[in-house]
């Protein structure tokens, strides 16, 4: 083999284990709990322009998601070089929620004095002002 094959081959190969891996997570917020979802072959189609089927896990997170992780591993990627990006999987990691304490579901709350539109107006900007400090939600009662 001469050097440029070679090189070219290297460049090749490098381009093909880079290609295609990615890793996004989504994070709700939530506490999470030590149920996780594993879900390894989730099946895109035509290099992932047909998306997958959604993912129900209802029955295994009562009480909501905390975080979705997705990727395309190098078996997966290699999967879909193989099939020539016709099956392209993916896999998934889903957390579940935990359950909330008392103090996380009582939200900060902010009431009008009156309901005038000037009583309102400093309500809902006091509740702004509130959610921004603490980056949380904060309740407007009228």
């Amino acid at each position: 083999m001469s050097r440029t094959t070679l090189s070219r081959l290297a460049l090749a190969l490098a381009l093909f284990s880079t290609a295609g891996c990615y890793h996004a997570v989504v994070d709700t917020g939530r506490p999470a709990d030590t149920k996780v979802v594993d879900k390894p072959w989730v099946s895109t189609f035509v290099f992932g322009l047909v998306p997958a089927q959604v993912i129900n896990v209802a029955a295994e997170c009562p009480r909501g998601i905390a975080k979705v992780e997705t990727q395309q591993t190098f078996v997966n990627g290699l999967v879909g070089v193989v099939t020539l990006g016709i099956y392209t999987p993916q896999s998934a990691r889903i957390t579940c929620a935990a359950a909330r304490t008392a103090a996380a579901d009582t939200s900060p709350m902010v009431t009008a004095a009156d309901s005038s539109l000037d009583a309102r107006r400093a309500a809902v900007n006091a509740a702004a002002e509130q959610a921004a400090a603490t980056q949380s939600a904060v309740l407007v009662r009228f």
